[in-house]
């Protein structure tokens, strides 16, 4: 119900502010208000139920009201921004390649995980018998994005196993437009002769923890996302990391981001990356399970976007298009 009185507050202001054009930016020359997009790589409504800091933020920061919504899948973020029913958006990889190749969406911000700008997919299985090698289980902390929430100990499992034991099996992906729960691991997939169509029972389940979660319920043999999903869900199930086995990983991916619709003034681009970069700055000493961009998407600092950073999303795009 929140994600639809979202949804629809968002509609409203956008018939009201179409209907008088000389009323939409204020003295700044700005918009007088901010549409901001987060793709679901949670369930949609765990994200709605965690959106209100960032908003606030953005709001204090830029001294305009912001509203945010979450659409259904990635493409439905890449249009809201391509077609300015949303400014500001924070897309994956291949989302925001496609956005800027399609609609001259521009990437501001990459973001940072533990120093790092790039990350890698993970295949998961719950049968043991696809791991070639004894199972590895590390001991970690449970990252659940629950405020307040006691910090507990869990067990991850790991082994080696083979991509082409997935050959004729169930494997949950996330989206058509997800780059680490689709695009990478199909041209992984592709470079070992498999292709996901034709050899695979191949689903889309819209969110990298429902992926680990139909592997979780047996619903599928396999399945892939960012590495490592389970940790956004071992608050919820505690055995997930034990029961869900990574047994490979594909190639490295440069992070997601933050996004702009093209034709926003340039001193409110750069209010925005101050916005974003202030954020993650002034939260860096809290505990994870505070920090707002953490939660959301485990998310603990940003850089500004370097030249061609999105270059082997479009190569590995192009291929998979031959």
């Amino acid at each position: 119900m929140r994600l639809v009185k979202h949804l629809s507050l968002i509609a409203l202001i956008l018939a009201l502010t179409a209907c008088c054009p000389g009323e939409q930016v204020d003295e700044r020359g700005w918009p007088r208000q901010l549409v901001l997009g987060l793709v679901p790589a949670l369930e949609a409504e765990a994200l709605v139920d965690n959106l209100d800091p960032l908003t606030d933020h953005l709001e204090e920061a830029l001294g305009m009201p912001v509203r945010s919504f979450v659409p259904q899948d990635y493409t439905g973020l890449v249009e809201a921004l391509g077609s300015g029913r949303a400014d500001i958006g924070m897309l994956p990889p291949f989302a925001a390649m496609l956005g800027q190749q399609r609609y001259d969406i521009e990437s501001i911000l990459v973001s940072t995980r533990r120093g790092e700008t790039g990350y890698r997919p993970q295949w998961f299985t719950h049968d043991t018998s696809v791991c070639d090698t004894e199972i590895r289980y590390e001991e970690r902390l449970c990252e659940a994005r629950v405020t307040g929430r006691e910090n507990v100990i869990r067990r991850f499992g790991y082994c080696q196993g083979s991509l082409e034991r997935m050959r004729g099996e169930s494997v949950a992906f996330v989206d058509p437009n997800s780059t680490s729960g689709f695009l990478f691991p199909a041209v992984q997939l592709r470079e070992l002769g498999i292709d996901h169509q034709r050899d695979l029972n191949s689903l889309f389940v819209g969110g990298h923890d429902a992926a680990a979660l139909a592997v979780y319920s047996e619903d599928t043999r396999f399945g892939v996302s960012y590495d490592d999903v389970r940790n956004m869900i071992c608050g919820q199930y505690p055995d997930i990391g034990e029961r869900v086995i990574v047994f490979e990983n594909a190639p490295m991916i440069p992070n997601d981001g933050v996004q702009i619709r093209p034709g926003l003034p340039a001193d409110l681009r750069q209010a925005i990356i101050d916005a974003f970069l202030d954020l993650a700055e002034s939260q860096a000493h809290l505990p994870d399970d505070e920090k707002v961009l953490w939660v959301l998407y485990e998310i603990d600092g940003f850089m500004e976007t370097p030249e061609g950073v999105y270059e082997p999303v479009r190569a590995a795009y192009e291929l998979m298009r031959n």
